[in-house]
């Protein structure tokens, strides 16, 4: 059976159609941190090198002044208004989770 894997393009697309900025040539997905969280909540990236997320919290009547991934435990400070680029490993498919410091506020990056 052969399995049909789609291609940077596609995925960039699609995470355009869905909301999400994704530059296919800088492989890097933005989300904005508003009153409502982090938007999207979900962002896609396709797998290879040089994979970076970029964080603009737009609100200060939230609580998500940083970043805390819970794979690697690392924290990243929001500040207001400025974009904040995150380096990842998007060598292979996999989720990656993430959240504001309380934990209310969730994201996922999607690797495939």
């Amino acid at each position: 059976m052969r399995r049909l894997v789609p291609s940077s393009a596609l995925l960039a697309a699609l995470a355009v159609l869905a909301g999400c900025a994704v530059s296919a040539t800088h492989n890097e997905a933005r989300v904005r941190v508003t009153d409502n969280g982090f938007e999207p909540a979900i962002v896609m990236l396709p797998h290879g090198p040089n994979a970076t997320l970029v964080i603009t919290r737009v609100s200060d009547a939230t609580c998500a002044t940083e970043a805390v991934f819970a794979e690697s435990g690392r924290k990243y400070p929001l500040p207001l208004n400025q974009d904040v680029r995150i380096p990842l490993d998007a060598a292979r498919p996999e989720t990656l989770h993430y959240a504001c410091g309380m934990d209310m506020y969730k994201g996922r990056v999607v690797v495939q």
